[in-house]
């Protein structure tokens, strides 16, 4: 490969060429349903253990988390303020 370099319109005519080549495959009715249907009950299977620990999640989780967020976000903005007022000092 030494010595040839291949421009951006040659690379763009060959993936063309090579896309055009390619045939599309569909799968049938019957088995797309029963794709969705494996597909949906691994989704409800996941869910009911989630459920399941929610409510205990949700009484700490609904005032911790915002609480945190809160708090790293004044000690960015004191620190932010700190600083600016050092640099005009």
């Amino acid at each position: 490969m030494r010595g040839e370099h291949m421009t951006t319109r040659q690379t763009g005519e060959g993936i063309e060429a090579a896309l055009s080549a390619l045939r599309a495959h569909d799968a049938d009715r019957e088995r797309v349903e029963r794709i969705r249907k494996r597909c949906l009950a691994a989704l409800a299977s996941q869910r009911r253990p989630a459920e399941a620990l929610a409510p205990r999640a949700r009484s700490w989780r609904g005032w911790l988390e915002p609480a945190l967020a809160f708090g790293l976000g004044a000690v960015y903005l004191a620190a932010a303020v700190v600083r600016a007022l050092a640099v005009y000092r």
